[in-house]
């Protein structure tokens, strides 16, 4: 069985900090977002994702590209899924301010952008952009997980 996922992800950095989001009892991170429904636009649903997540107002700066990942579940499904990633702020929040998770399986923390690795975050090619986002690269972010055919 097969899943496809459209998905609309902010990157949100503080202070050489980033924002992660992760699923309890998983092994990873990802980036804040969610799932673009049907007839939704990919700006609109980050804002409603992370409204609903941790109940604050997002502001969406730009988009930065995307990326490709797939993955098999517990299920024995393969999953594919294309993650829009835009840069965020959300006003008025600071390293210090509470992040409450709205939904009882997700929490959220302020990362240093250098522990991406050891916080596991996925898909994998976010670690790469974001350090070379961080360092002064403002190119368009294109990768992939997904076998290349050329």
């Amino acid at each position: 069985m097969h899943k496809f996922h459209l998905i609309a992800r902010a990157l949100i950095l503080n202070n050489n900090h980033i924002l992660l989001a992760h699923q309890k009892g998983a092994d990873n991170t990802f980036l804040p977002g969610g799932h673009i429904e049907v007839g939704e636009s990919a700006t609109t649903a980050l804002k409603r994702e992370l409204y609903e997540e941790l109940r604050v107002d997002l502001e969406i700066e730009n988009f930065l590209g995307c990326v490709e990942a797939d993955w098999e579940d517990g299920e024995m499904s393969k999953n594919f899924e294309i993650n829009l990633v835009f840069q965020a702020v959300i006003n008025n929040m600071d390293l210090n301010s509470p992040l409450t998770s709205h939904e009882a399986h997700l929490e959220f923390f302020w990362s240093p952008v250098g522990d991406l690795g050891k916080h596991n975050l996925l898909p994998f090619p976010l670690q790469e952009l974001i350090r070379n986002y961080t360092s002064g690269n403002q190119s368009t972010w294109w990768a992939s997980t997904l076998p290349s055919i050329e």
